[in-house]
């Protein structure tokens, strides 16, 4: 027999839930219900607090629990909340199966009894459902359904949320104006603290996501941040991780990759348990972030994962194959993406959409140019030019005005082609895109080449700077191609000469790597490196730094500041250590780092500052972080000393003393 729940429990639990103290509730709740007292309303609110907690696992099974009590006990309402809640808990997960029957479930309970607000909610469930698939109408239609109830019953939640499902159902049949209204309207309730925290959540995400589709990326950054503040007010777990979702998106443009990709990482493991479709999006911005910089291995391992949580990873996979050399792969793929697009519901752009073809045919222009098919570029292109007018929003117009500019450049006619491209560079500029901005500078030069090579010259260093900035390194290779072309040598030419730069330099390595490869075997020892590279890099982006590049086992690594380099250095030893601890394994690691002046040479760095910090770090042991005291004359912060040792280095004429720091 049921226990009945410990009043004084009872008012703890929804004293924590009223104040968002989530993980108190939860822990309440679970005591409770462990002891067999909670009501089907009691597992309801202890659904909601495992939600809020990042536990949907958790929630779903409280709520199928809920349902069952509540059904056999004849409570129609409980069932109905449950239903509902569990068809929108299974669309997070992508069940969209098990998500229809729950709302079907939820409709059957309905039928019969007065218009209540039950049809309201099943109404904005409905809506959210169709909108996924791509069915605009059926989505308007539900969503108009939810704001219509929610008005006359005076519930200011489900009026919100009909505002925000028809907006986005607006945007997405094209009437963009109204959609973005009603969606600021809805999103400002949210963030104000006038609805209940899942309303809000749910409202913000559709903000931005809708913001996002259209390329408004002004309009999303602005949502993102006062998302972000209602989520750190609110004390809510599970929705930070959409944060950093969105901003990561954000960095990315604004060209703060490293950023970008460590928020990245931490929206994709804050997700994985909680909203896997979400994390498949951020697997996704890190294959792109990997692309770029070249790392083509790992940008194919981020996509793959990607793809296995239901992520559609067009088109980020067709310029992969772009990118690896395999241009009839890019074209077919592509194509593919286009022509019979993957029916994998999204909440951005949904398949067979405008929306969605918006977002793959620059993909499409680009990779026709380079497999030589003008015809399919040029179609495409206009295609692009005819979607962003609609939507009208600086990105798209800036797309469509670059893809034009390409594909006049491929017919020869340089001028046509070069009014275009300025248009691009001025509106990539306008949204602050410094990435396409260098891109489209590239085609400019390439205009600017025949009859005014030193015009070209001015662009295409622009661009190899600002790829150089960014950690393109394909992009930089292209640009010294140019400029090499440009000056009629075999070199970079003299606009690209080396640059002096100030900077801590660290090496990374793992010890005994040979050793433990043939102990573990491949399989092993690769899963051990990709987790290595993963951890390193998302420390180094955490702290500012650089990734020059890959150096056997380890990295080369440089950061603008003497703090933050022995900082990342003590964060990369103490989250080894954790996962031995916890794990029973890492390798171990030995840093070395030097500040110096160095020749910036492309992106890689050369000189004897260089050299002494790589030999700094053959020298340390494992597990221990060795910097020269020179550089520890410059840090801003004192940091502890284990000892002091004087070394002979190799190539160095003079002794160096180095201090090993502590870091546990």
């Amino acid at each position: 027999m049921t226990e009945p729940f410990d009043t004084t429990l009872r008012e703890r639990a929804n004293a924590a839930l009223q104040q968002h103290a989530w993980r108190e509730a939860y822990d309440l709740l679970v005591s409770a219900d462990k002891a067999g007292q909670l009501t089907p309303p009691d597992l309801e609110t202890l659904a909601q607090a495992a939600w809020w907690t990042g536990q949907l696992p958790v929630a779903i099974d409280a709520r199928e629990r809920a349902y069952a009590a509540a059904t056999k006990s004849g409570d129609v309402q409980t069932a109905v909340v449950a239903a509902i809640n569990l068809g929108t808990d299974n669309m997070l997960r992508h069940a969209y199966p098990v998500a229809d029957a729950w709302l079907n479930r939820a409709e059957r309970l309905l039928e019969g009894v007065p218009e209540n607000i039950g049809h309201g909610w099943l109404a904005v469930g409905r809506g959210f459902q169709s909108a996924v698939v791509g069915d605009s109408a059926r989505s308007l239609a539900e969503g108009n359904r939810a704001l219509e109830l929610g008005k006359r019953l005076g519930d200011p939640d489900l009026t919100a949320y009909g505002m925000g499902v028809t907006g986005v159902a607006l945007i997405a049949s094209g009437q963009v104006e109204e959609g973005l209204r009603l969606l600021d309207e809805a999103t400002v309730a949210a963030v104000g603290g006038e609805l209940q925290p899942r309303t809000a959540g749910g409202i913000c995400c559709a903000s931005i996501e809708a913001c996002a589709s259209l390329g408004d990326w002004q309009r999303a950054s602005e949502w993102t941040e006062a998302q972000d503040r209602w989520c750190q007010r609110e004390g809510i777990a599970g929705y930070p991780g959409m944060c950093r979702l969105y901003r990561s998106e954000i960095k990315m443009l604004h060209g703060a990759w490293g950023e970008a990709e460590s928020e990245a990482r931490r929206a994709s493991d804050e997700l994985k348990g909680f909203i896997p479709a979400a994390a498949g999006m951020a697997l996704y911005q890190i294959g792109e972030i990997r692309m770029r910089r070249g790392d083509l291995p790992a940008a194919a391992e981020a996509l793959q994962g990607a793809f296995a949580v239901g992520q559609d990873p067009e088109p980020a996979l067709s310029l992969l194959r772009l990118a690896e050399g395999k241009v009839a792969a890019a074209h077919a793929s592509i194509q593919q993406a286009l022509d019979e697009p993957a029916r994998i519901p999204s909440w951005r752009a949904p398949p067979d959409s405008d929306l969605s073809r918006l977002g793959l045919l620059p993909a499409r222009v680009e990779i026709a140019l380079a497999a030589g098919d003008l015809a399919s570029a040029k179609s495409a292109s206009d295609d692009l030019s005819e979607l962003a007018n609609r939507f009208g929003t600086s990105s798209g117009l800036a797309a469509a005005a670059t893809a034009r500019g390409a594909v006049l450049l491929a017919e020869g006619d340089l001028a046509g082609a070069r009014r275009q491209l300025r248009d691009g560079v001025r509106l990539w500029s306008e949204v602050d895109a410094p990435y396409e901005v260098a891109r489209a500078r590239m085609l400019v030069a390439e205009t600017e080449a025949a009859g005014n090579p030193d015009r070209a010259a001015m662009e295409a260093e622009a661009a190899r700077a600002a790829f150089e900035d960014l950690g393109a390194v394909p992009d930089v290779r292209k640009a010294e191609t140019l400029l090499a072309s440009l000056a009629g040598t075999g070199g970079a030419g003299p606009i690209a000469a080396a640059r002096r730069a100030m900077k801590t330099f660290a090496f990374t390595d793992i010890v005994d790597s040979t050793k433990l490869a043939g102990t573990l075997g491949d399989e092993a020892w690769s899963g051990v490196l990709r987790w290595h590279d993963q951890t390193l890099r998302s420390l180094v982006a955490e702290h500012g730094g650089e990734e020059v590049k890959a150096t056997g086992d380890g990295f080369f690594l440089a950061f603008d500041d003497v703090d933050l380099a022995l900082e990342c250095a003590l964060a990369v030893q103490r989250r080894f250590a954790d996962q031995r601890r916890g794990q029973g394994f890492a390798p171990g690691i030995r840093i070395g780092l030097h500040r110096a002046e160095a020749n910036r040479s492309g992106l890689d760095y050369i000189g004897s500052g260089v050299n002494q910090a790589a030999r700094i770090s053959a020298e340390a042991n494992e597990s221990e972080v060795l910097v020269s005291v020179s550089s520890l004359e410059g840090a801003r912060h004192s940091f502890r000393e284990v000892g002091r040792r004087t070394l002979t280095l190799r190539g160095i004429p003079d002794p160096v003393e180095v201090a090993s720091i502590a870091w546990n």
